[in-house]
């Protein structure tokens, strides 16, 4: 058959697309894939967070997720920044473990279920956490929160029982 190449933009009609896809067409297309109309991408946690980190690819922001595999804190934190969407899961037990700032970040999406796997917060000793922040990726999971170093955890008395005392 005929190979043809097209120098200009694409714009998808389809509100379904696979994240393959999306990164297929961009990699066709030296224009921008304008993906405006998708309301839906499915994918690899690898794939997906190609389609978001492209700068070929517009139109994303408010489109649902659904991940075939386990994700990394790096992938989750990237989809949760790129989109309001909701996000399905392929396994929500997935143990994650970095910094505070990343962690809240991975787990402030709109997740289809409850997160239950475990985090570990692993910031410098040096690090200071505020009872705020450990309270909000408390409330982000079913699982354990451990903090691996001796950080400072900082807040008024309110603050550090609401983020220390467990149910």
């Amino acid at each position: 058959g005929n190979i043809i190449y097209s120098t200009g933009d694409y714009t998808v009609t389809d509100s379904t697309i696979s994240a393959s896809q999306l990164n297929s067409l961009d990699a066709q297309y030296s224009g921008t894939v304008n993906a405006t109309a998708v309301t839906t991408i499915s994918g690899t946690a690898a794939e997906t967070t190609t389609v978001y980190s492209s700068s070929g690819i517009s139109g994303l922001g408010n489109e649902g997720v659904t991940l075939t595999d386990a994700h990394t804190l790096a992938q989750l934190k990237t989809i949760n920044n790129a989109t309001s969407g909701q996000l399905t899961l392929n396994d929500y037990s997935v143990a994650i473990s970095g910094s505070a700032a990343d962690v809240k970040a991975s787990l402030a999406g709109n997740f289809s279920q409850t997160y239950t796997g475990n985090i570990t917060l692993n910031d410098a000793d040096t690090t200071s956490i505020t009872a705020a922040e450990l309270a909000a990726i408390g409330a982000a999971t079913t699982g354990t929160v451990t903090v691996s170093n001796a950080v400072d955890i900082t807040g008024n008395h309110v603050q550090l029982t609401a983020a220390l005392v467990t149910e």
